[in-house]
């Protein structure tokens, strides 16, 4: 009987030791398949990025002017700065200039006599002329040919491009000095958690694709901002990563880095936009003038006054246009 016993119980021992080689077997298959998966994943991955980058190689110049960082950036909230009492007295005490501020939020400001502008150089006329110039990248703007207004982008870490609640503008006459300015300053309030981006040759290759860049153009410089789409009903402005595309140093594609998206903005139609807000100020109580003994027929003229001076240089051209 023992016999049997021990007969039986080395039978169902080898059946386990089967079953278990048998499960260490399917196991070993397993693992060996996911290894060759992955590593085809790989290798299809890395062959798609050289394919991508070779293929815009043999239509485009300037491939080397495209980083490969960062990869990751929050999206930031910011509303608009509203001037303090003690700050409307600093901005009162600027040099050769009477100014009014708008909504607490935006300084429009004409010189009495025209400044040097030393763009070029040292940058002091700026310096010494517009209060909290450091706010703005002074390296780094676009020119509206139309007007001869220079526009000088707030930076919150990086640039906002295009937004009319953090931007400076400056008008230039024919002998290359300053005539007025306006101004608006944005602060950050909340900085949301860091997102994946969209990297600047999967955008470029887009672009490319869609006709958008020309065979044969040259990417000149690609950076990383913020742009705003709309605000929120509370007036705060959600910020998002955005890549600045300059292509032949004058055409300028801003994308979406999170979605995607492709925003087309011009300088001369963002000049009509300031000039289209402030004009809105025209007779109501939402402008404060420096000048303690000006009425609202003095606020009026002044604004007016800026307003056709925002576009003289146009008027100019289109006057030579009919002649």
């Amino acid at each position: 009987m023992f016999k049997r016993i021990k007969e039986g119980i080395r039978m169902q021992w080898g059946q386990i030791k089967t079953l278990f080689i048998l499960c260490f077997l399917i196991l070993d298959i397993f693992l060996l398949r996911q290894y060759i998966d992955n590593q085809q994943e790989e290798l299809s991955y890395n062959t798609e990025e050289t394919t991508q980058e070779d293929y815009l190689a043999t239509n485009l110049k300037g491939l080397d002017n495209i980083p490969e960082e960062p990869t990751k950036a929050a999206t930031l909230n910011a509303k608009s700065k509203e001037f303090t009492e003690e700050e409307i007295s600093e901005i009162d005490k600027l040099p050769n200039q009477k100014s009014v501020i708008i909504d607490d939020t935006m300084i429009v400001s004409h010189f009495d006599s025209p400044e040097a502008f030393d763009l070029d150089t040292t940058k002091e006329s700026i310096k010494e002329n517009i209060w909290n110039d450091e706010q703005y990248n002074l390296e780094d703007y676009v020119v509206d040919e139309q007007t001869n207004t220079y526009i000088f982008f707030q930076e919150l870490d990086d640039p906002i491009y295009y937004n009319l609640s953090g931007v400076l503008m400056i008008k230039v006459n024919e002998n290359g000095e300053m005539t007025h300015y306006v101004q608006t300053i944005l602060e950050k309030t909340e900085e949301q958690p860091v997102e994946e981006l969209i990297m600047p040759l999967t955008v470029i290759t887009k672009l490319f694709n869609n006709g958008n860049i020309s065979p044969g153009s040259e990417i000149t410089e690609v950076d990383l901002g913020y742009h705003n789409l709309l605000p929120l009903p509370n007036g705060e402005q959600v910020l998002l990563p955005t890549w600045e595309i300059e292509v032949d140093d004058n055409t300028y594609f801003y994308i979406n880095a999170v979605e995607g998206h492709n925003s087309n903005r011009e300088a001369h139609d963002f000049v009509m936009e300031m000039k289209n807000l402030i004009g809105e100020s025209v007779g109501t109580s939402a402008i404060q003038p420096l000048e303690e003994d000006w009425g609202q027929t003095e606020i009026n003229h002044f604004i007016n006054q800026v307003l056709a001076e925002l576009m003289s240089t146009r008027e100019v051209e289109e006057e030579d246009d009919a002649l």
